[in-house]
């Protein structure tokens, strides 16, 4: 990859460069220098990780390993970043960092990603290049921004926005570019939900076996569905770490009826052939 960045650099042309790179992942193993650093026994798990010692004792084996991929992976990007340091690019190249999938590593009792939690689905999605965080500087804007929601679809017209070109009237998603460059417009009509979905499922691990859809909102809930009936929903400004399931309690009805519609607002809009159970919209 590095090669590459060096023929294009005697190119002067403008390029777009895609590194796709397995770890983090199974079968959580990286070069010995990096899992010398880290002994399950030391590993801490997240507060909602079942107390079961077998699991336990494999999520903390998967950890380790985990976290030695991650610093390994951050090693190899530093690598990178030192060459356009180095040959003068630096400045002039964005670098978006993202992930397809999390993974719950024995929270809520699961393994690997098929679910809906958090574990799984929030990803990151960092921006970075032209001018180092963590400073604002001449119109670059640095700094975490938790209140806007990323979808996959937002990637594409995003990475057009940072290059100054405006995304074609066909492409699906939001250019958040102005969230990262001052002189690029924010977008005014933000949408207030991210769209969730489980279309084949793969048997992986402990994962569903059949097709859910979901959403999470902006304001922190979480609603998703099966086909026949509601699966989960939370309060996650209130229940961050998923303990709490509201989706079949009768005091919430109302606002499960509520987050019920906004699926099926992204069912229609999506063209999706899901069907959402029929539910109680009110206590009786």
């Amino acid at each position: 990859f590095i090669d590459f960045l060096s023929e294009k650099k005697e190119s002067k042309e403008p390029f777009f460069a895609v590194l796709s790179v397995q770890p983090p992942h199974e079968p959580h193993v990286a070069p010995p220098e990096f899992m010398a650093k880290y002994n399950p026994a030391d590993i801490k798990l997240r507060p909602n990780v079942s107390c079961s010692e077998k699991l336990q004792k494999k999520v903390r084996r998967d950890l380790a390993g985990y976290y030695a991929q991650i610093e390994n992976f951050d090693y190899n990007l530093g690598r990178i970043l030192n060459h356009l340091i180095e040959t003068g690019e630096y400045f002039n190249t964005h670098i978006i960092v993202f992930s397809d999938h999390g993974d719950c590593h024995g929270s809520n009792g699961r393994l690997r990603k098929n679910v809906p939690f958090e574990e799984a689905v929030r990803i990151p999605f960092i921006i970075s290049g032209e001018i180092p965080a963590p400073y604002n500087f001449d119109g670059r804007l640095s700094g975490d921004i938790t209140d806007v929601l990323i979808n996959h679809v937002d990637i594409a017209p995003t990475t057009l926005g940072l290059c100054g070109i405006e995304k074609p009237e066909w492409m699906e998603g939001t250019d958040y570019s102005g969230y990262r460059l001052e002189w690029r417009k924010k977008p005014e009509n933000i949408p207030d939900s991210v769209y969730l979905q489980s279309i084949v499922p793969t048997l992986h691990g402990n994962g569903a076996d059949r097709p859910w859809r979901g959403i999470v909102t902006n304001d922190g809930w979480k609603y998703v569905c099966f086909e026949d009936m509601p699966w989960v929903m939370y309060n996650l400004n209130d229940d961050p770490y998923e303990m709490i399931n509201l989706a079949l309690e009768p005091p919430y009805f109302t606002k499960r009826a509520e987050l019920h519609k906004k699926l099926q607002e992204w069912i229609d809009k999506t063209g999706d052939q899901f069907t959402l159970p029929k539910i109680l919209t009110e206590r009786e």
